[in-house]
């Protein structure tokens, strides 16, 4: 069977690492889809990417390009990518029917909770959208009704879908701990805290205004002309962010750990991030990728409401989910789930996560050592259950064989 992959970003790759070398063991041809001139910050794929998998074929498509020619010229008989539908639409909307009239298959991945928001359209043409947990397909099922009732009777929910695990998370089992240490110059039993910056370069004014690198009266100034003079006392008072830092670089100090500092180009960090932390990493690494292999050596991760809590969870290392403005994301269907910080829901799950507000973090860092942030294993199972699916590093086996079964 010849199973291509839309590689057209890193962050595609990133998901479907595992799953393209689970098909290259199982004998498969493989072809992946590049673009050489991904104009996406910190998104390119190179050659030097590609070489993860030496049996794969790279073949060089521009995205946007037409897709069905390439397909039928490399003998493609199933088409995966992360959010398959979203990525065709986006930019092969006219190709779509195209590719299943050339009876290629196609299957959808689910990237960090993305599928949540999926259109209920993609059931129409996609023949599997696989979940990462019976929780998340339900959960879409549900936010999305109406869309998903529009289907009718013609279309089966449940023979469209499968759950079948994080694909990205297998990983995991590839991470080399000590060579990680190695790398990053760590003692081999020296605590790690992980901080995952805040994205800065997003439309969302509180993290310009409050947050931001711009002097502080400018920002102050510009706050209460905007209508948010309830923000002038926190730009006045510091920097919150720096603070948050400087806390946990105190942490860190306390504890004989090392701070690691993990950002994307994408990400606009303020310049103290660089010099505060003990190591300042963007993404160096694709399979094994860099944030699981950092997550492989942590002893406690701390993030802004972002997917890596899921990482942290899968990995069984305790996070602190730091509550920030997501005022661009509150359109999102899924918003109250995934950041709304209801008990039970992703981001607030005692004994796995923790969310504090920005105010606050600073205080419970400065009054807590390391070994106050510990991973309940209860916690923990009901955690992967219901947001992750299984924790077997097995995942992408799974989506492998239901695409093989209906080969």
């Amino acid at each position: 069977m010849t199973i291509g992959v839309l590689a057209h970003r890193r962050g595609f790759l990133r998901v479907l690492a595992s799953l393209i070398q689970a098909a290259l063991d199982r004998g498969h041809r493989v072809v992946l889809l590049w673009d050489p001139a991904q104009a996406k910050p910190g998104e390119a794929v190179t050659p030097s990417d590609l070489a993860a998998w030496p049996g794969a074929r790279a073949v060089e498509h521009r995205w946007g390009r037409p897709l069905v020619p390439a397909l039928r010229r490399e003998g493609v008989d199933a088409l995966v990518a992360p959010s398959l539908y979203l990525v065709l639409t986006a930019a092969w909307g006219l190709e779509i029917s195209a590719i299943r009239k050339a009876g290629i298959r196609l299957y959808s991945v689910d990237y960090a909770f993305e599928t949540v928001t999926a259109d209920p359209e993609g059931y129409r043409l996609i023949d599997t959208t696989f979940y990462t947990s019976e929780y998340q397909r339900e959960l879409h099922w549900r936010i999305m009704a109406e869309g998903f009732a529009r289907l009718g009777p013609g279309v089966d929910r449940a023979a469209r879908s499968a759950v079948a695990g994080s694909t990205m998370m297998d990983q995991l089992a590839v991470v080399d701990r000590a060579a990680v240490r190695k790398r990053y110059g760590l003692a081999s039993d020296q605590p790690v805290v992980l901080l995952m910056s805040l994205k800065m370069a997003v439309p969302d004014p509180w993290r310009r205004l409050v947050w931001g690198a711009s002097p502080r009266l400018w920002r102050a100034a510009r706050a209460a002309l905007g209508g948010h003079a309830d923000w002038v006392p926190d730009i006045v008072r510091g920097h919150g962010y720096r603070e948050l830092v400087l806390a946990l670089r105190d942490l860190c100090r306390r504890e004989g750990a090392a701070l690691i500092v993990k950002s994307r180009e994408k990400n606009a960090d303020p310049g103290f991030l660089r010099r505060l932390a003990d190591v300042f990493v963007y993404d160096e690494a694709l399979y094994p990728y860099t944030s699981m292999e950092l997550m492989a050596v942590a002893s406690l991760c701390v993030h802004f409401q972002s997917g890596a809590v899921l990482e942290a969870a899968f990995a069984g290392v305790p996070s602190l989910s730091v509550e920030v403005s997501q005022s661009h994301l509150q359109g999102y269907a899924s918003f109250d789930e995934v950041y709304g910080g209801r008990l039970g829901s992703l981001q607030n799950f005692p004994g796995i996560v923790w969310p504090v507000g920005h105010r606050e973090a600073v205080g419970l860092i400065e009054r807590s050592r390391l070994d106050a942030f510990a991973v309940e294993p209860e916690a923990r199972r009901r955690y992967v259950e219901k947001f992750l699916g299984f924790d077997d590093t097995r995942s992408s086996v799974r989506i492998l064989e239901a695409i093989e079964r209906a080969g």
